[in-house]
């Protein structure tokens, strides 16, 4: 009962594995199918499946681990900094909950948080393209691409700072100038350091779906970021709200526009 019990389970184990033999009997030839025991299979491969399949993807892995470690000590030896960067309040809402401690962060961790801003959003930018839009891609460290990206990072920039403190000078509302900068900021900060482990996790998996919730959280974000705008504008007196529709098209809309006029006539892309 026992031998009947084992040939039965290694049949229904393995009962697509055959070996193929061929006799030769006259003119006719005829094919024997024999099942093989579970432990006489060999030379199994398994090979996981990643994202990004070409040979230059671990230098983005190991630029973000090393950008992660940069945040990781920061976090762990200047809380106070790290967190005011990272707050989603704005100076007026520190100061009516009586912080009046109020730390600024300081040039040095902006700009070095700006940098990995910069990085992490090319390097999620690569990936959509690679997914999206070039699949066949042989270098996903492409320098012309890279160029792009943070040449329109930086132009973006440089326009958000001239409407900013642009209409702050012709209003004179500086003190509005302020809370705006710092919820702009903290909010831009927030999604450059959210999307140095997604884009590693990423690199890592398959499918398209992580994208989707991914771009959702950062639509999310933004959108909060306007909301605030529009709630700093409204304290406000010398606003209305024709005045702060008109300010959201130049700062959010316009920027948007002539980025998709860039690449319709493929000067990015």
């Amino acid at each position: 009962m026992n031998d009947s019990l084992l040939y039965h389970l290694n049949v229904l184990l393995i009962s697509d594995t055959t070996i193929v033999q061929n006799t030769v009997s006259d003119s006719n030839t005829f094919i024997k199918s024999a099942p093989l025991n579970f432990l006489e299979i060999s030379n199994i491969n398994i090979n996981p499946e990643l994202l990004v399949t070409n040979t230059n993807f671990d230098i983005i892995t190991y630029v973000i681990i090393l950008l992660l470690g940069i945040v990781g000590i920061i976090w762990y030896t200047l809380p106070d900094r790290f967190l005011t960067i990272f707050s989603l309040k704005s100076l007026s809402r520190i100061q009516r909950e009586g912080d009046s401690s109020y730390k600024k962060p300081g040039l040095f961790f902006i700009g070095l948080f700006w940098t990995i801003y910069i990085i992490s959003f090319s390097f999620f930018s690569i990936l959509i393209l690679y997914e999206f839009y070039f699949p066949k891609m042989s270098n996903i460290i492409d320098l012309q691409i890279f160029k792009i990206i943070i040449t329109s990072l930086i132009g973006l920039f440089i326009y958000r700072f001239i409407i900013i403190y642009g209409a702050a000078f012709i209003f004179q509302t500086q003190k509005l100038l302020k809370q705006q900068v710092i919820i702009d900021r903290n909010i831009q900060l927030i999604t450059g350091i959210l999307l140095l482990p997604i884009s590693l996790l990423i690199i890592y998996t398959t499918g398209i779906f992580i994208f989707y919730v991914v771009i959702a959280a950062i639509l999310a974000l933004q959108g909060y970021r306007i909301i605030q705008i529009v709630i700093i504008g409204n304290s406000s007196v010398v606003f209305s709200a024709f005045h702060i529709i008109l300010y959201l098209c130049a700062l959010e809309i316009v920027p948007i526009l002539i980025l998709l006029r860039l690449i319709n006539n493929g000067v990015l892309i």
